[in-house]
């Protein structure tokens, strides 16, 4: 009788090590993304967050390790991967409307120089309607806040119907209420089985919205949980750090020459 083959996971990382010019920066990176997972990954900044991304992209190749996606190397499997970059350059006074940014989307699936369909209208109304845009289609892209952009971004990568959808800081520059609307929006995605991957300095989005935490400074720590661990903490953040964990102000301090880690509460 034949059996049935098993479904590989959304994203697979085994031993990955690699670098610039020879020189490392990610060490010996062991990570699993399946299916529904919403991971955020914090860590300082040059600790090889945006690195890994390139990799799991197929932009960057391994020095040694292997990485694939849905069972594919990452220049084949990336067409099931939405990408929302860190900040994004252009011209205001550009004349691109919202739809039409959106539609960009749809290049990975019909490559360019080919007429957009039905079928290419209709997922961007679908994208557009997922990040709650749909009436602002027809506004200059140029004319948006920093929250209705990001919202636009993603809804581009959604537009390619994605299984994983990766974030780079989507937020850095979105004011508070605007964090918080599109952080819902992907729980919501979420909810819909769609697997996430969100890097992020934010520790809103951290205690509040994933699923699980991992954390990048050349090796990564990843337990598979949404608790910010003391290990964490050391390797990403030699200094106090102060978290809001579900409306609860903590702090967690510096570790003590007993070697205990030491929290504060109001």
């Amino acid at each position: 009788m034949a059996t049935q083959m098993e479904t590989p996971p959304v994203a697979e990382i085994r031993g990955l090590w690699a670098a610039y010019e020879h020189e490392p920066i990610l060490e010996d990176i062991n990570l699993v993304i399946n299916r529904g997972d919403f991971i955020g990954l914090i860590g300082p900044n040059g600790g090889g967050k945006s690195t890994l991304l390139k990799v799991l992209l197929g932009l960057l190749a391994p020095m040694r390790g292997e990485v694939r996606l849905f069972g594919q190397p990452p220049v084949r499997g990336r067409r099931m991967v939405g990408y929302v970059p860190q900040s994004l350059a252009f011209d205001r006074a550009f004349p691109i409307r919202v739809h039409e940014v959106v539609r960009m989307g749809r290049l990975s699936r019909r490559g360019p120089g080919r007429r957009y369909t039905d079928a290419d209208n209709a997922a961007v109304h679908t994208a557009l309607e997922q990040v709650d845009a749909w009436h602002i289609r027809d506004r200059p892209f140029g004319t948006l806040s920093g929250g209705q952009r990001q919202r636009v971004l993603i809804a581009r990568a959604l537009a390619a119907e994605p299984q994983l959808l990766i974030l780079d800081e989507p937020t850095a520059s979105v004011d508070p209420q605007g964090r918080a609307d599109l952080y819902e929006i992907l729980r919501k995605l979420n909810e819909q089985q769609m697997s996430i991957l969100l890097v992020t300095h934010d520790m809103l989005a951290i205690s509040s919205y994933v699923k699980s935490v991992g954390c990048l400074n050349r090796r990564l720590v990843y337990h598979g949980a949404q608790e910010v661990t003391a290990e964490m903490l050391d390797l990403a953040y030699p200094c106090p750090v102060e978290l809001i964990a579900h409306g609860t102000p903590h702090r967690v301090l510096a570790v003590y020459p007993s070697g205990k880690q030491q929290e504060e509460r109001p």
